[in-house]
């Protein structure tokens, strides 16, 4: 199991949460209420930031249409989607909808 924090969504649904490795973002904030927009179309209304919380890394591997969109969209640069591609790491800035837990985090509301 993993922990989860949910920071500046909702003062009433922020918190910890219990996750499974592998459980999708998207299914964890919707079973627990926490207001993230996932929208498949308009990858702009589902960013957030991710902090670790532990040594590991705590999302899933990204694959190139996330780390592409993101560079589109001004959220990291071509020089960090290269090192994340270089490394097998993730950035700071995720798209939500695309999210896997793999380990202890915090996530926040990201705005461009």
């Amino acid at each position: 199991m993993a922990k989860v924090i949910f920071m500046h969504f909702d003062k009433e649904k922020d918190g910890i949460y219990d996750a499974k490795i592998g459980e999708p973002v998207v299914r964890l904030a919707k079973e627990k209420g926490i207001p993230i927009t996932f929208d498949n179309k308009d990858y702009t209304k589902c960013l957030v930031r991710v902090e670790h919380i532990s040594d590991e890394e705590p999302t899933s591997y990204m694959e190139d249409e996330e780390l592409d969109e993101l560079v589109k969209l001004g959220a990291i640069s071509q020089e960090d989607a290269d090192i994340c591609q270089q490394f097998t790491v993730s950035p700071k800035i995720r798209i939500a909808s695309m999210m896997m837990i793999k380990g202890d985090v915090l996530i926040k509301p990201f705005q461009l």
